[in-house]
């Protein structure tokens, strides 16, 4: 007759203790792979953002300044610029004697402008910018002539060789020998905090009803954007310095005594949508920006900084230089 036998208490034990160890190292490497597939997502969702919010920048940085016909002369509000018959809401005035979404007259129109926000509204439309970014106005028509209709809650511009004349998209267009329609857009960019408290790009775009009223949330994780601006200080057609945007003066931007921009760069910091238990910085980490050191704690949240350098591909800060 066979005798069956068990384990002994002693070999029990050891299965058990076993057991607890491949199931340790499981969790550990089950946990490690979590980490690890958190980290992936938090980094690819900064590079998408980061991504979208050049993009969106690069495009009408590069084409700022744009009028067809009229690209490289001053639009002087009476002479050779007429304003919409119709236009109501809240504008984004800039700084200058004529940074509104039309000329007025009094001096140089200014289609490329920016400022540092500090405790102040930096233009009047913003209230909420998060200080230490900047604010950036940019006015061009869009590139593709308008061969069809328009639409009511956009703003146009009708031009030839000699005028432009802006009219809302409600009212009849304008006609000019030899003219040519284009939808004319004046922009706002900069950083706010979201209804969550979340850091976003935001934007102000020029419609029919409200003007530059109503800002659009772009980019949500953007924390901090700064530019450099390459001037050309003596006319020869290269970038002699990059100034940030508090160190430009005044004549630059209106292309005054032979200075210009010619590209700008475009410093952005981004957070991630959300923390990382396992992430720490180490303390107190630096991110260096063209207005200075950006010190942050260590909060959980994974930041990447990122910048471009666009040229201005469109000639008229070059040609309105030499006008001068």
């Amino acid at each position: 007759m066979i005798r069956q036998r068990g384990l002994s208490i002693t070999e029990l034990l050891i299965a058990l203790a076993v057991g607890l160890f491949l199931t340790s190292a499981i969790f550990v490497v089950l946990e490690m792979s979590s980490r690890s597939s958190q980290s992936t997502a938090q980094f690819n969702q900064l590079q998408e953002s980061a991504r979208i919010a050049l993009r969106l920048l690069e495009e009408d940085i590069a084409q700022v300044g744009f009028f067809s016909d009229l690209t490289g002369v001053d639009l002087i509000a009476g002479t050779n610029a007429t304003a919409p018959v119709t236009a109501s809401g809240v504008d984004c005035v800039g700084g200058g004697l004529n940074n509104g979404s039309f000329p007025n007259g009094s001096g140089n129109f200014r289609v490329l402008w920016a400022a540092s926000r500090g405790t102040a509204a930096a233009i009047s439309c913003e209230s909420s910018a998060l200080s230490g970014s900047d604010v950036l106005q940019v006015k061009r028509l869009e590139a593709a002539e308008i061969q069809t209709g328009t639409f009511g809650d956009r703003f146009y511009a009708t031009v030839n060789i000699n005028e432009i004349q802006f009219f809302n998209g409600v009212d009849t267009p304008p006609v000019l020998p030899g003219g040519r329609i284009y939808e004319y857009q004046h922009r706002v960019y900069y950083v706010a905090n979201n209804d969550a408290g979340e850091p976003e790009l935001v934007r102000h775009a020029l419609t029919g009803g409200a003007l530059m009223g109503n800002p659009e949330p772009l980019v949500t994780g953007v924390e901090a954007m700064q530019l450099e601006f390459g001037v050309d200080a003596d006319g020869d057609g290269v970038v002699d310095v990059y100034l940030a945007t508090a160190d430009l003066a005044a004549g630059i931007w209106d292309q005054a005594n032979g200075a210009g921009i010619l590209s700008v760069r475009i410093h952005l910091l981004l957070r991630a949508l959300s923390k990382d238990n396992s992430y720490k910085a180490g303390g107190t980490r630096t991110y260096q920006m063209p207005a200075g050191v950006i010190a942050v704690a260590d909060d959980g949240y994974r930041r990447k900084r990122m910048s471009t350098t666009v040229a201005l591909q469109n000639p008229w800060l070059q040609a309105q230089r030499a006008a001068l």
